[in-house]
């Protein structure tokens, strides 16, 4: 056996697995990863598992201290206790020593004279069929049959297993480590979240954790979490018997420095300035523009860089970004760092803008999405340092915000950044524009109408260029055509719609007509006027000849509005599941819910009650995740979506609608979307809301006279609704109308 340090192993069997199994298929096993990730000791671990379960020898050689390449061998000899003093060949003296015996060896730290231990190591197995070589290096050592390991961070997360109090891996890590510095100890019953989260901070890295449990004996765990800034200070320590460069976190992190190149050093510091993923594009740009793939694709071999190869992206643990940031400082290069990397995101910002309307909308989204900490940084860097910069930084995002279901942070932005001291009117008037179109998508109208009048009176005062007065036109009178329509003043709203729609298409920019087309349709069948269908229908065509997916499916909304107050049940459905479709892959939360709202608004009218409430208990889900609900746009929407819960209501019962809905509320977007769009599980067979209750009454065994007295109707009124049940659903007798409903429309809980 292979000696163990004497602390106790903790976690890793999930790791331990793997590697038995990589072990047994492979001669060559390296463990890669970065600086303090455990690798020498899941190495140990690994190798005298697989010697006892094989029943072979273990050997253990460390490389560490072997600063010259020429005496890597002599080391290996010096590890397997071989007193050969002679002048052969030290590789054939651990041949020889090592034929025809089965052996697992371990040969740690190789990343410093990599080249000389992968030399080294392939000339041994191809004298010695019998031996396997597990390794550790922060790079792998690319030799033929080569299986690499990258041992993963410890998890924080909670583990689910048989009992309630199983600790995770990190955690457990932590508590041990802190017993054994302090036995008295103990991780309080509201400590764990904490320690997970102080192990977090640490990226899950044991040496990290193993140096901050020795602080616990003087800070308490948040104390610390709250100290990390200063991590290289803070977590210095440990046993007396790690070596020299494992005593301290910085000497850790120095080791993986002091073996890159310069170009390496250099790109180091520049990705520190990320603060969550990145891609390569984003890479380049804070380099300076240099052509950075090869030293990327170094620093990721050498486990400094971690890489996703499904998304394209990179990104570092925080404690490799808090030493690259040190290093950066201390050079001076911060500054530039971070003003090259507010140049980018805003480029990608207006890049987004710009190119919205057509394909790619979806793409542009994700994006953004997948970008949001660095959007988010560059706004905190704009606002310290260019007030002009960060307000068009926000404008530019303004899909990001409103479509891509980043609202309340949008707004919380617009405070703060409309805020700041000395903005141009040229800068501050688009920004006040589109925090009115973020208020009145959460149905804060005064809010959205004080930024309106503001963004009016400076647009007057200001010497705004032709092209920039006129877009500012088209979005005036855009949102203050929403204004009131959310303010229930639908004939306001037409006037407003009809002046930016104007604007747009005269000023060449039809597409900027698009969003006041659909709304112009809403605001018509709000008045019930006839054809209020025309603009959207015009919106959609116009959407065909760009590709264009948003703006299809916001006037498939329109137009199924419209057929829905026309009581066209049929085409409101279908354009609203059509509306639904065309987004698909946005994640655009206001016109989900919306969609949702009007195929919510014909099951219950069809009777399908269940469905419905379920749909609508999503549908309420989906609008709190972003501070909004159906209220915010307009009374006229909100007094159908009133009339369908009243209905569901009378239908289910209020029991029986209140369970449906919590189980809606239960469901994920993609769930409550997917509910939407499949095919019903039963058919209401164009039963009206009123016959649906009819219907049930007659599952239940109730008479004609009972249903009336219940439902307060004539019993010649009830009986023409059983007539015309049987007609529709073509039946001959009310025995069949129950065994129907009980097949169909029941009301029992879904399972």
């Amino acid at each position: 056996m292979i000696r163990e340090p004497r602390s106790v192993f903790v976690g890793r069997h999930r790791e331990l697995a793997l590697l038995q199994g990589l072990l047994e298929v492979s001669q060559l096993v390296t463990l890669t990863g970065v600086g303090g990730a455990g690798k020498t000791r899941l190495a140990l671990r690994a190798a005298n598992l697989y010697a006892e379960t094989s029943g072979i020898d273990g050997w253990f050689v460390s490389l560490e201290s072997v600063q010259d390449s020429q005496r890597l061998p002599r080391a290996v000899v010096r590890a397997l206790g071989l007193a050969d003093q002679s002048a052969r060949d030290p590789l054939d003296v651990v041949v020889e020593a090592l034929r025809d015996r089965p052996t697992v060896l371990i040969i740690d730290n190789c990343e410093h004279i990599i080249d000389a231990a992968a030399s080294f190591i392939d000339e041994l197995l191809l004298a010695l069929p019998d031996l396997t070589v597990l390794a550790t290096s922060r790079r792998p050592l690319e030799l033929d049959g080569e299986r690499v390991f990258a041992v993963p961070p410890l998890s924080a997360e909670p583990i689910v297993g048989p009992t309630h109090d199983e600790l995770p891996d990190a955690v457990s890590l932590l508590v041990a480590r802190a017993r054994a510095a302090d036995a008295a100890f103990e991780l309080g019953p509201h400590d764990a979240e904490a320690a997970a989260e102080l192990c977090r901070a640490l990226d899950g890295l044991p040496l990290a954790i193993e140096l901050a449990a020795t602080r616990l004996r003087t800070l308490s765990i948040t104390d610390l979490t709250s100290r990390l800034s200063s991590r290289f200070t803070l977590l210095r320590g440990g046993s007396r018997s790690a070596v020299s460069r494992q005593r301290t976190l910085r000497a850790v992190v120095d080791w993986s420095y002091e073996l890159c190149t310069p170009e390496q050093r250099e790109l180091w510091s520049a990705l520190s300035v990320f603060s969550g993923p990145f891609d390569l594009a984003a890479a380049s740009a804070v380099a300076e523009g240099r052509d950075v793939l090869d030293s990327l694709d170094e620093l990721v071999a050498q486990s400094v860089v971690e890489a996703d190869p499904e998304t394209g992206r990179f990104r570092m643990l925080e404690t490799i970004r808090r030493y690259g940031r040190d290093r950066a400082e201390e050079d001076g290069r911060w500054p530039g760092l971070t003003r090259r990397h507010l140049d980018h995101y805003a480029a990608v910002a207006a890049e987004s803008c710009d190119n919205w309307y057509g394909p790619g909308q979806a793409e542009t989204l994700a994006r953004l999405r997948a970008d949001r900490a660095e959007l988010q940084s560059a706004l905190t860097t704009a606002s310290a340092i260019d007030t002009d910069g960060a307000l068009d930084l926000f404008t530019n995002l303004r899909y990001h915000w409103a479509v891509g279901g980043f609202i309340p942070e949008g707004r919380a932005w617009a405070a703060r950044l409309l805020a700041l001291p000395k903005p141009s009117p040229v800068h501050r008037v688009p920004a006040l524009v589109n925090a009115a179109w973020l208020a009145l998508l959460q149905g804060d109208l005064a809010e959205a109408a004080g930024r309106l009048d503001e963004a009016e009176e400076q647009a007057t005062e200001s010497s705004l260029t032709p092209e920039r007065l006129g877009t500012f036109r088209v979005e005036l009178h855009r949102w203050r055509g929403t204004l009131a329509n959310f303010a229930g003043r639908p004939t306001d709203a037409v006037r407003e719609f009809e002046v930016s729609i104007r604007a747009a298409q005269e000023g060449g920019h039809p597409e900027e007509a698009l969003l006041a087309q659909f709304q112009l349709t809403a605001a018509l069948s709000h008045l019930r006027e006839s054809g209020a269908a025309r603009t959207a229908s015009e919106a959609l065509a116009y959407t065909e000849t760009v590709d264009d997916n948003w703006m299809r499916a916001h006037a498939q909304w329109a137009i199924a509005l419209a057929a829905f107050v026309d009581d066209d049940l049929d085409a409101a459905e279908r354009h609203a599941r059509q509306g639904m479709v065309d987004e698909r892959g946005f994640d655009d939360p206001v016109g989900e819910c919306l969609m949702l709202e009007v195929i919510c608004w014909v099951e219950a009218e069809r009777g399908a009650a269940e469905r419905a409430a379920i749909l609508l208990g999503a549908t309420d889900a989906r609008w709190r995740s972003i501070g909004s609900a159906i209220s915010a746009f307009g009374p006229h929407l909100g007094a159908h979506h009133d009339r369908c819960v009243a209905t569901l209501q009378r239908l289910l019962g209020g029991k029986g609608y209140e369970r449906f809905f919590a189980r809606g509320g239960h469901l994920g977007p993609l769930e409550a979307v997917s509910l939407a769009l499949e095919d019903k599980p039963s058919d209401a067979g164009g039963l009206s809301a009123r016959e649906h209750e009819v219907a049930m009454r007659i599952h239940r065994g109730m008479s004609n006279r009972d249903i009336a007295e219940e439902l307060v109707l004539s019993v010649r009124t009830v009986d023409t609704h059983v007539q015309r049940i049987l007609g529709k659903l073509g039946f001959a007798s009310r025995a069949q109308i129950a065994a129907w409903y009980e097949a169909t429309l029941s009301t029992e809980p879904i399972t």
